[in-house]
């Protein structure tokens, strides 16, 4: 009996022994995101209010997905206080959680982190199993390596046609070094190696034919007839577009020649536009007859990338001939541009001609059909360093938010222009003197458009305003009254002037936390949310990045959910850029009274049809978003990604400013 007890007694403290010992987890390597979360939303939730100690808790959780969020957060959040964190999760077990990381610690641009990323790359790797990190690495080096960096990194040659990741990776770093101003020889070289060679990958040579259009003072001549054969014979639109601009940089008669002949051969009207704006660059004399008869062009952004040459470009000599291309079958902002040009380079003295044209655009103006086509030719007056009191007229006489921004638009111009100081000579300064004047009256209204455009023409270091100034508080008094978050935008550029004006450093405020994430969408939707923006054009539909962005989703669908885009116009169109909505003011200066974070993980605007968040500084995201024509890679990194165009770029493609959003509906996809 006493033996069989104590058999029991054994059984019984061996199930309480093997109760107490931990049960080992088996390692989580899978990254899982779910945006009905509860953990997933209260990162997110630290990540809005900026509590950096409670994010950083989340550091060391046993799922990776939340680790991979805190890097996420960080690379959006770009404190310097989360390095330290940053640098212990490039060695995280998890690849997607040390890819991420290393970005972060290139998003947030301190420069010593680069001894930290050339640590940790990983030089042996004979599986390649660590090449995307490796080459997310090499590309955060690009955005915060010294120049002398850039040599090597431009010329490692061991990378097979095979290695695609880290290929990528090193082109975004020439590309990153380039966007920073810093370029080399050796980069150029591999990069049209990359662009012009059989094997290497589309995405490579996307980002090779990118960084040669928009690098400044490359010599590209000797590379001319391999980008010209790209650009005859590369099946990538993307890549013909970007190509088509490098080549505007040889001046080369020969380029100009095979430029021309692929314009009539060409079928997309972005590499059209593009191959004008290429030939800005080339000999007045040679380029002036194909863009006057483009002008007529069918397409209108291949017609306003031609007249826009006129105004850039043009000649004083010629200016009486622009006249003859007016013509009331151009779309208006075509004709307006044909006036700005005339405006502009016609001699100061041809005072009657000038005067005549004005009264044509003004008539023009009162006879226009919508506020964009008024605020198209009131830009135009602008040109004419005489007409200040006219532009100031039509603004005062106007209840437009379109039309006083337009103003003040119009203002800075003719007093940036250099032909205010032919126009006006020893007396310039006193005209300047007048106009200032004139300028506090309407900063006194408090126009939160004008105020920022403003703001900047009183910031503008080659004006010299500052000794006709002796005070700025006509700007403080303005900015007193400004209504935060909401304009922001315009209290910076206020800001900024008041400081020029005072000569004191200027420090850009950022908005406090002030508008929490609506969650309960998600809810309703879920992570697979589409949606259709009806426009008077048609329909465009996108898929919502909702675990990438969820907070600029949210914010997105809630406006879609209370008909606040309905009726509201598409107020910018930058021919092969970006169609830009979103704005209540119909100018680009209008939002509601609150902002929302920034939110840029690792994706890359490498393709049409992106929808990003407008801002004007980090953090500073409202109601205004834009959708991209074409490529954009100098936005990566900058600008909230939050959906994708799935069906309906033809119809992106045909917007015009002005032209109407009817209803955003939310789906499921």
């Amino acid at each position: 009996m006493e033996k069989k007890f104590s058999y029991i007694y054994l059984f019984i403290l061996s199930i309480f022994v093997i109760g107490c010992i931990p049960v080992t987890q088996e390692p989580i390597t899978e990254v899982t995101l779910d945006v009905n979360d509860s953990e997933f939303q209260r990162i997110y939730r630290y990540q809005d209010e900026q509590k950096l100690d409670s994010l950083l808790s989340f550091t060391s959780d046993f799922d990776p997905s939340y680790r991979f969020m805190v890097a996420n957060a960080l690379a959006s959040f770009q404190s310097v206080k989360g390095l330290d964190s940053l640098y212990k999760l490039m060695y995280d077990p998890v690849m997607k959680v040390r890819t991420a990381a290393a970005y972060a610690v290139g998003q947030i641009g301190d420069k010593g982190s680069v001894t930290e990323l050339l640590k940790a790359f990983k030089t042996k790797d004979t599986l390649d199993v660590d090449n995307i990190y490796n080459a997310t690495i090499i590309e955060s080096i690009g955005k915060i390596g010294g120049k002398n960096l850039l040599p090597a990194l431009a010329t490692v040659s061991t990378y097979r046609v095979t290695d695609t990741l880290l290929l990528t990776g090193q082109s975004r770093a020439i590309y990153n070094y380039a966007l920073r101003g810093m370029t080399t020889t050796e980069g150029t070289d591999k990069l049209v190696q990359y662009l012009t060679e059989e094997g290497f990958p589309d995405k490579v040579k996307l980002i090779a034919a990118s960084y040669l259009a928009r690098s400044k003072d490359l010599d590209l001549d000797i590379y001319k007839n391999r980008l010209v054969q790209v650009l005859n014979e590369d099946k990538d639109v993307n890549v013909r577009m970007a190509v088509a601009l490098a080549l505007g940089k040889t001046k080369d008669p020969e380029v100009y020649q095979a430029l021309e002949i692929k314009f009539n051969n060409e079928k997309d009207y972005r590499v059209k536009a593009n191959i004008v704006r290429a030939m800005y660059n080339f000999p007045y004399i040679k380029v002036i007859e194909p863009i006057l008869g483009l002008i007529k062009d069918d397409n209108l952004h291949i017609a306003n990338t031609a007249a826009n040459y006129l105004v850039s470009k043009g000649n004083s000599n010629d200016a009486t001939i622009y006249k003859n291309y007016l013509n009331d079958s151009l779309h208006y902002s075509v004709q307006a541009k044909i006036y700005s040009a005339i405006l502009k380079h016609m001699p100061v003295y041809y005072t009657n001609t000038k005067n005549k044209l004005k009264k044509e655009i003004i008539v023009k103006i009162d006879n226009a059909t919508n506020e964009y086509e008024k605020a198209a030719y009131l830009t135009s007056i602008g040109y004419d360093p005489y007409n200040y009191q006219d532009i100031l007229d039509i603004s005062a006489a106007s209840k437009s938010p379109i039309i006083k921004s337009t103003a003040a638009s119009a203002i800075t111009e003719l007093m940036t222009s250099p032909n205010f100081v032919k126009a006006y000579r020893g007396g310039h300064l006193r005209v300047k003197g007048e106009i200032i004047e004139l300028l506090k009256v309407e900063i006194a209204k408090g126009d939160v458009g004008s105020l920022a455009v403003y703001g900047e023409l009183f910031a503008d270091e080659s004006l010299n305003l500052k000794p006709l100034i002796e005070d700025a508080s006509f700007l403080s008094a303005a900015q007193s009254k400004l209504s935060l978050p909401k304009e922001i935008e315009t209290y910076n550029s206020l800001g900024k002037a008041i400081a020029f004006l005072s000569d004191k450093k200027f420090v850009a405020k950022t908005p406090d936390y002030n508008n929490p994430i609506d969650w309960s969408i998600f809810s309703q939707y879920g992570d697979s949310v589409q949606v259709a923006i009806k426009t008077e054009k048609g329909v465009i539909r996108a898929e919502m990045y909702t675990q990438h962005a969820p907070g600029s989703v949210s914010n997105f669908l809630k406006l879609a959910k209370d008909d606040f885009y309905d009726g509201k116009g598409i107020h910018r169109v930058v021919p092969n850029f970006v169609i830009q909505g979103g704005c209540p003011r119909g100018d680009g200066y209008g939002g509601l009274n609150y902002t929302i974070r920034s939110e840029v993980p690792q994706l890359y605007y490498e393709d049409e049809g992106y929808i990003g968040m407008a801002s004007a500084g980090l953090h500073t995201e409202g109601t205004q978003w834009f959708i991209t024509h074409s490529p954009a890679m100098h936005l990566s990194g900058k600008y909230t990604i939050f959906g994708k165009v799935t069906d309906g770029m033809n119809i992106v493609h045909s917007i015009e400013a002005g032209d109407k959003i009817e209803d955003v509906i939310i789906t499921k996809l």
